[in-house]
């Protein structure tokens, strides 16, 4: 039923009433207060009603208080318990924010799929008090449900590794052992998911620190690898390799930590900003076209970077990594599938592209974003641009 419901194929309708008209300036307070507090609504999905969820704003950078199109967190079973749609208790829906062709996230998550546990993404369109107020992306939430699916168990230690207070120049859920080894000077850089787990965490920390040999013991690491691949190789650079944000780990059933993508609006360099020393100051598109898979091992990191610098430091571990790519970018980029991808999903949405009249970039730069460089703020790459040349 889930993938069903996350059918890239499938353009989904919510719809969300409130009981009042100062609904946004209620959301922009709980957000402010920072307690993750809800407000209450009836929502329909796909015309299905379910009364008494839970909505609040969701993200970092991607909401503001002055913003009309911001990203929400609806919970279904916040009063009912239980309440689900097909199995589904969290919707989580974007605002395609930082990526004029729309199609950054959903294109990520379905190449993503390919080689390992990743969420499921399509569209929805939102409606407020009946009216439109834009096309969302509409990602799976990494949680227990999406644990037991892929691991087999929801109960073991699990965390979202994204800091209370994201530090521009600071080491944030880099995983390093900077904060001491009293396991309560990490809260602030991970949100635990499970009912246990910090002791959990400081022993994987303290050996992928300090016994590197033993890594294999604590961490799966050709997931790991894959997911370092899938960054490197897609530029996805608002995640580890960045300011080490945007992933979760989950320990399975063979005591092993395994990590988790999440946030991929700002994958092919929409997002150009790496702590290593060569690009302190960000990099530029021809960078991100050129840029080297090993940076982090190559050149000096600012702040630890453990998970990438301590399992590139093994060759075979290198090897690996260096394989994955090859792969990723054979079986996707080589052969031209994600472009052809690229556009069926931006021709699926056009009409409603052209009905979002929230939207953050005209029409014509979600059709120009596919292939040409769109300039607002900053520069968003064209996507067949960067990544023909990175081949």
């Amino acid at each position: 039923s889930q993938s069903n419901f996350y059918n890239i194929d499938s353009l989904r309708e919510v719809k969300i009433y409130f009981a009042t008209t100062t609904w946004d300036y209620i959301l922009d307070s709980l957000y402010v207060a920072g307690q993750q507090e809800r407000m209450l609504a009836t929502v329909f999905i796909d015309g299905i009603q379910y009364d008494s969820v839970g909505i609040r704003y969701k993200g970092y950078s991607s909401v503001s208080t002055n913003r009309t199109k911001n990203p929400f967190n609806i919970k279904l079973d916040y009063v009912i318990l239980s309440q689900n749609h097909q199995g589904i208790d969290k919707l989580k829906l974007s605002n395609v924010i930082q990526d004029p062709s729309f199609v950054r996230e959903v294109l990520t998550y379905e190449i993503a799929r390919k080689y390992m546990p990743s969420s499921e993404a399509n569209f929805v369109n939102l409606y407020i008090n009946d009216t439109l107020w834009g096309l969302y992306t509409n990602v799976e939430a990494v949680n227990k449900e999406f644990v037991s699916k892929y691991y087999y168990s929801r109960d073991n230690a699990f965390f979202k590794c994204n800091p209370d207070n994201l530090d521009l120049n600071g080491e944030n859920s880099n995983l390093s052992n900077s904060y001491g080894t009293d396991s309560s000077n990490y809260y602030p850089y991970y949100n635990i998911e499970s009912d246990f787990g910090w002791t959990d965490l400081y022993n994987f920390i303290d050996t992928l620190n300090n016994y590197p040999d033993s890594i294999h013991k604590v961490l799966n690491v050709d997931r790991t690898l894959w997911m370092h691949a899938l960054n490197y190789s897609l530029v996805n650079f608002d995640s580890y390799i960045g300011y080490a944000q945007n992933y979760y780990l989950y320990k399975d059933n063979n005591d092993r930590f395994n990590p988790i993508l999440w946030d991929l609006n700002m994958s092919f360099a929409s997002f150009r900003f790496t702590d290593a020393s060569l690009f302190y100051g960000g990099f530029t598109i021809q960078n991100a076209k050129t840029l080297d898979p090993l940076t982090h091992y190559n050149n000096i990191s600012v702040y630890p970077r453990p998970l990438l610098r301590n399992l590139f430091s093994n060759s075979r571990y290198r090897k690996m990594y260096l394989a994955h790519i090859k792969t990723i970018i054979d079986e996707n980029i080589n052969n031209q599938d994600y472009s052809q991808r690229a556009l069926y999903i931006q021709n699926l949405i056009d009409t409603c592209v052209q009905n979002d009249t929230n939207k953050f970039y005209s029409y014509q730069a979600f059709q120009n974003n596919l292939t040409t460089t769109v300039s607002d703020l900053i520069d968003y790459p064209g996507i067949t641009e960067l990544m023909d040349a990175r081949a």
